[in-house]
């Protein structure tokens, strides 16, 4: 059954263990051992639909649709990715007729509809029916676009997919402007960057959790630190003059802050700077961490992301940076 799964990837495949720490191209035999697999997206072999309901292992039955090829369900929630196998390949590609491209997008869309599937779904990464860690149910079938109208599926009857209307933009906005607002009143609050910073990443996150309800979910927490790392550099630079028009140099500091004290936070700002990829990669690591439940120790830094060769070389910085985000 998997063979035809395997054959329809790419020679190479944006492959990932966890969706929410972003993916890499990995030759075919590899990717196939993570979690989650780009689906070929100039070769359609498979509508893939993703189903955010728990108990939807059935849902196809109770909606008089015949079973998918595969149906691969997340023990931990029971939500379930469908991918329905194709006779009849689509192609993508420039020489490719808009005709059958069409068809195929009806019907997914058709699908998505009557499924009450994720409407911004894309159908790009899904859940790698060979990973272990999922639950298969397998059935031996396959279909021309045709056939899915002989179940009652009307091509006609759905409007497009709101993924193609709804870009993510407003989530992104939404943690920017609550971010920033939130941000010019509490950086008056911390001493030196590293500490401010600590606090904006941690505000952010909390932000991002409120979009659990949103059609697309929360942000990816890599996508969300960049935010709050743009908003915590342009804040702390700006400091001192927020809320009024008097450039103050670089760092933003008061005329009338000692020398001695100008160069300290200088010096510190400097590091920071200097430092930056590093701190980025510390703090991504132990979010991860957090997020999964996992204790912040070496071993599981290091499987959410950390080298062990930066973990000893930054010791120091990797123990501060766990003392701020606890």
């Amino acid at each position: 059954m998997y063979e035809s799964f395997i054959e329809a990837l790419p020679d190479k495949v944006r492959s990932a263990e966890f969706k929410d720490e972003g993916t890499r191209f990995r030759k075919k035999e590899k990717a196939v051992a993570y979690r989650y697999v780009e689906l070929n997206q100039l070769y359609k072999k498979f509508i893939a639909l993703d189903i955010d309901s728990p108990g939807s292992a059935f849902l196809w039955d109770e909606r008089g649709l015949p079973p998918p090829t595969f149906v691969i369900v997340n023990p931990k929630n029971a939500h379930c990715h469908y991918l329905y196998e194709l006779k009849t390949p689509v192609y993508y590609t420039e020489q490719a007729r808009r005709a059958p491209q069409k068809f195929y997008e009806a019907t997914d869309i058709a699908l998505t509809h009557i499924l009450g599937a994720d409407l911004g779904f894309t159908g790009h990464l899904v859940k790698n029916p060979i990973h272990p860690d999922w639950l298969k149910m397998c059935h031996n079938a396959r279909y021309d676009l045709e056939d899915f109208q002989d179940y009652g599926v009307d091509l006609r009857a759905y409007k497009r997919k709101l993924a193609l209307q709804d870009s993510g933009i407003g989530r992104n906005t939404t943690l920017f402007d609550t971010l920033r607002h939130w941000a010019y009143v509490e950086v008056k609050n911390h001493p030196s960057l590293a500490a401010f910073q600590a606090s904006v990443d941690t505000k952010a996150l909390t932000i991002n959790g409120h979009f659990i309800d949103h059609l697309n979910g929360v942000l990816p927490a890599k996508e969300v630190l960049s935010t709050a790392k743009s908003v915590g550099k342009w804040t702390w630079k700006h400091r001192a003059s927020i809320g009024i028009q008097k450039n103050r140099g670089v760092l933003e500091l008061p005329e009338d802050m000692p020398i001695k004290e100008k160069q300290a936070q200088g010096a510190a700002y400097t590091n920071v700077v200097r430092t930056e990829a590093i701190d980025d990669t510390i703090k991504l690591a132990i979010h991860t961490c957090k997020k999964r439940g996992l204790k912040i120790n070496s071993g599981n830094l290091g499987k959410c992301g950390l080298s062990m060769s930066t973990y000893y070389k930054h010791k120091d910085a990797v123990f501060n940076w766990i003392r701020l985000l606890s």
